[in-house]
């Protein structure tokens, strides 16, 4: 009785949205030399995680589950500027219409030993500060994340991702 109820439970499991996803592969390019990707390493590595959930998340939506994704960022710019303020000079981030944010990255999309479809972007989002953005004033990196989702948007949307 005690394994048709684990056999029972496994089984409800894995019919409650276990299914397969899409093979993603982020990869950071010197980081260290990225024009602005924060201030402190440990800001710098807090960015690239969030950047990298962000990437994942994309694509695990959007990505077939037969397919694989590999993307490389090469260069990251985040919208605003680190400038010194108050008393103390707390260096805070300050954006500008001038101080857009963009990411070139390189990416391979493929099925199998298939290369459905490679390239490098710049992303650049001029206007980040128009607009409607889904993402709230207080979301970490809401104007890289707007960008991506575009780009995703149309680079791999449902039936993008399988177009030659």
């Amino acid at each position: 009785m005690q394994k048709m109820f684990k056999a029972s439970i496994l089984s409800l499991l894995m019919g409650l949205g276990l299914s397969a996803q899409a093979t993603v592969e982020v990869k950071f390019v010197e980081p260290e030399k990225f024009q602005d990707a924060s201030e402190s390493i440990i800001d710098r590595e807090r960015t690239l995680e969030m950047l990298e959930t962000h990437l994942r998340s994309l694509a695990e939506k959007n990505v077939p589950a037969s397919q694989k994704l590999l993307i490389e960022v090469l260069d990251l710019n985040l919208a605003g500027q680190l400038e010194p303020r108050g008393a103390m000079m707390d260096r805070i981030r300050v954006l500008r219409s001038v101080t857009w944010p963009s990411i070139e990255l390189r990416y391979v999309l493929s099925d199998g030993q298939a290369t459905l479809r490679e390239g490098k972007v710049s992303l650049s989002d001029m206007n980040y500060m128009w607009g409607i953005n889904r993402y709230t004033s207080g979301e970490p990196l809401r104007y890289e994340k707007r960008m991506l989702d575009e780009w995703f948007a149309g680079e791999f949307a449902a039936g993008a991702a399988s177009k030659p």
